[in-house]
């Protein structure tokens, strides 16, 4: 007997797409098992969805074998010289479904996590955003109000975006595109569709519920990167928010991190009455939040003065060439 589906969208007409880049970036079979074991237990039957594990083309069959244990309905999606971006793109264009669903290697999510993002989907949204935190940790508290939450404390219409925890209908992932020529991760790239998507009238719906833990990485090397990335995509994308802070060199670290510290300040303030002791406690956040944005400034400094080293030492922005695909629009 099949099962009733649990939302007004029958599993038939979902994909779930699934990248393994993270976890292979991060050397870590350990996080993508734990991914695909959260998923396994879904009370949507995701068994019935077209699902894609999406990994490097480079790698070999053997190492990705044992993904069937998880998921035995899965298709291996390959991908040549794989980054995140890419993995997204490859996902966009195989999807059937007239639902995609996105998850991310390095993530573990709810078991009505799936439940609750196309719940929303069938409630007529376009395109619904979870809710994903850090696993807990240190600063992990201070690191989601700067990095995940949403600016509201409740489920609702937002401009809050992030491809970890993600699901919208074909009208709109047929006409949007992740930019592949910023860096090997999500970096920038999410922050430019998240203006294209502003700029074609696209209102992601945030939804509370569909809450997913994200990996928590060492602090130094990663907020480096990330405040390398808030002058990266400003440069490739000058159409995006506030990219004429990064046109003066001398300047450029400080002004981009103090436009996304004015930013983090902002949620923290709107999200007080869920901090830890309530409003009380958001001093302490605030001063947590300009810590980490201190650290941010200092990647975005090495970026903005030694990008040669910074290319040699990191390699954050290296894009690995693919003969087979035409570089993509800026």
């Amino acid at each position: 007997m099949a099962e009733p589906p649990l939302t007004g969208i029958e599993p038939e007409q979902a994909t779930l797409a699934i990248e393994g880049w993270n976890a292979q970036d991060l050397e870590s079979r350990q996080l993508f098992e734990r991914c695909l074991g959260s998923l396994a237990a879904q009370n949507f039957p995701i068994h019935r969805c077209q699902v894609l594990v999406i990994v490097d083309a480079a790698v070999p069959k053997e190492e990705i074998n044992w993904i069937e244990d998880y998921l035995p309905n899965a298709s291996i999606a390959p991908v040549r010289a794989a980054t995140y971006c890419r993995t997204k793109n490859r996902a966009i264009g195989a999807a059937r479904g007239e639902v995609l669903v996105f998850a991310d290697s390095d993530v573990r999510y709810a078991e009505d996590w799936c439940t609750s993002l196309i719940g929303c989907l069938s409630s007529g949204n376009d395109m619904v955003v979870g809710s994903t935190q850090f696993d807990d940790g240190p600063l992990s508290r201070t690191l989601n109000v700067t990095d995940w939450s949403a600016r509201r404390p409740s489920s609702g219409p937002g401009d809050w975006f992030h491809a970890n925890n993600l699901a919208m209908r074909r009208s709109v992932f047929e006409k949007i595109s992740f930019r592949e020529d910023i860096g090997r991760s999500a970096g920038g790239s999410v922050n430019v569709l998240r203006e294209q998507l502003r700029h074609m009238g696209i209102v992601p719906y945030f939804c509370l519920e569909a809450k997913a833990l994200h990996h928590l990485a060492p602090f130094w090397l990663k907020r480096l990167r990330i405040g390398g990335y808030h002058v990266q995509y400003r440069r490739a994308a000058p159409e995006a928010e506030w990219s004429w802070l990064v046109r003066v060199p001398i300047l450029a670290p400080m002004l981009a991190t103090g436009g996304t510290l004015v930013k983090a300040y902002q949620r923290a303030w709107m999200l007080r009455s869920t901090l830890r002791l309530g409003g009380l406690s958001l001093p302490l956040y605030l001063m947590g939040i300009a810590a980490v944005k201190a650290v941010e400034c200092l990647g975005a400094a090495m970026v903005i003065w030694a990008p040669r080293w910074v290319s040699r030492r990191f390699g954050w922005f290296d894009v690995p060439h693919d003969p087979n695909q035409a570089s993509q629009p800026a």
